[in-house]
């Protein structure tokens, strides 16, 4: 089983609805306080108030293509991917879908522990018979994961081809969210591809290392390539205090 997997199941285990204060701020960005001291069953709690933020703000579901995306190779967009479409499906009338579209650098069949033979990029480039194969089931509420098909290159000729825009078509109508775990904006183009085809996007930044002047400008690189930005998560953020002090401050 994968370790972010295991942690996840974990967590369900011991998740139960806090009152907790949102962690969107009213008309402005999407913001997660993941800090690594809290106990396991706080990372859902966090995801779970995005998830509420989300559907408050959008309640005629006018978003449900959502790419997940960093500045840089290790700020956590893959574990919010994660995260974020099990609190979503945790909901009993959501059925969500998580599609690994990073082909540089594919981690969430290593994640959920199944088999990425078969993936994304066979559905892009073959006519495969037996395409539901693919659609991977997890455990986790009705969640399922499209892992990528392996490690490929010059990935931009697949997301740029009508075959992927009519694939992404046809999963929007089947799911009541698709989540897209993306490589980062800085160093790859996927992204900046992918923006404008889906309904929003959110930006992952690691808490005391993504520098302002970083953040702003995969901001703006998004915005100009014509992509919905929705919000920024803060991920991997620090408490240096007894986190049952902050929720009092």
């Amino acid at each position: 089983m994968g370790k972010t997997h295991e942690a996840l199941e974990r967590a369900e285990k011991e998740y139960s609805e806090t009152s907790a204060e949102p962690a969107l701020a009213a008309g402005k960005a999407v913001v997660l306080k993941r800090p690594s001291q809290l106990p396991a069953k706080a990372p859902l709690e966090m995801y779970q108030q995005v998830k509420v933020k989300l559907i408050t703000r959008f309640p005629d579901a006018s978003i449900k293509t959502i790419l997940i995306t960093s500045t840089a190779h290790g700020d956590g967009s893959s574990t919010t991917a994660v995260g974020f479409a099990t609190a979503l499906a945790r909901d009993c009338k959501l059925k969500v879908l998580l599609i690994d579209v990073n082909f540089r650098s594919p981690s969430l069949h290593e994640v959920f522990n199944i088999d990425h033979d078969q993936g994304l990029f066979d559905l892009l480039t073959r006519d495969n018979n037996d395409k539901p194969a693919i659609f991977k089931k997890t455990g986790h509420g009705d969640l399922y994961v499209i892992p990528s098909g392996g490690i490929h290159s010059g990935p931009l000729t697949f997301f740029e081809s009508i075959r992927f825009d009519n694939f992404l078509k046809t999963v929007r109508e089947k799911f009541s969210y698709v989540i897209l775990d993306a490589p980062p904006v800085n160093g790859c183009s996927e992204s900046r591809i992918l923006g404008p085809k889906v309904d929003g996007v959110i930006l992952v930044l690691e808490s005391g290392k993504t520098r302002r002047q970083v953040a702003i400008r995969a901001k703006q690189e998004l915005e100009d390539a014509g992509a919905k930005v929705l919000g920024v998560v803060l991920n991997k953020r620090k408490y240096y205090i007894p986190h049952w002090i902050y929720k009092r401050l």
